[in-house]
């Protein structure tokens, strides 16, 4: 019958729950695996037209199933980032001037970075601002994951010129940031 939904058999949905979960707990850590099951899950009910349209649904279920897994990457590390943003203001840190320095420095990055030629410029601004894997880049770009990487690195050589030329400066051993003084005051990139 026309506009009713189709019917699953129990044993064909509970295949594709235990394929589903063993796709996630591959990817994520086991006290995650439920969470991110029911955020597929939710994204294919809520995406249930497309899904009955697709052509190949095996292969849309598993792009959102990518995406879901990506997303859960994204938002721990941010977590992660602002709790030890959080722990290193809570212990009262010493080392708050090169702290200050690398966020005054990271507040310049994104006008050096509008300031690229366009194959350089939506790379950087997809994969390191916006903390995309490069294959998602590369899909939105419409290139291969192989020229996402070409640019962005290219991108990146020429983001440190730009920057050299406007600032001075001192990292450490690991390539942190120590100090950033601009050459010009004010500094001519960051305004």
């Amino acid at each position: 019958m026309a506009g009713e939904p189709a019917v699953i058999p129990n044993d064909a949905w509970a295949g594709f729950q235990s394929r589903l979960r063993s796709y996630v707990g591959r990817r994520v850590g086991a006290a995650s695996v439920e969470d991110v099951v029911g955020d597929i899950m939710l994204r294919l009910v809520q995406h249930r037209e497309t899904l009955a349209t697709t052509r190949n649904p095996t292969a849309w279920v598993l792009r959102v199933a990518a995406n879901a897994v990506s997303d859960h990457h994204r938002r721990r590390n941010v977590e992660r980032r602002a709790l030890s943003q959080y722990q290193a203001e809570d212990a009262g840190t010493l080392d708050q001037g090169r702290d200050t320095d690398e966020t005054d420095l990271a507040c310049c990055l994104v006008p050096f970075i509008q300031g690229l030629p366009e194959p350089y410029r939506q790379a950087l601004l997809l994969a390191d601002i916006a903390d995309q894997p490069h294959a998602e880049t590369a899909r939105r770009l419409d290139l291969t994951v192989s020229g996402v990487k070409a640019r962005v690195r290219r991108g990146r050589a020429k983001l440190r010129e730009a920057l050299l030329r406007c600032c001075a400066i001192h990292v450490d051993g690991r390539g942190r940031v120590m100090e950033a003084q601009p050459r010009d005051q004010p500094c001519t990139g960051c305004t």
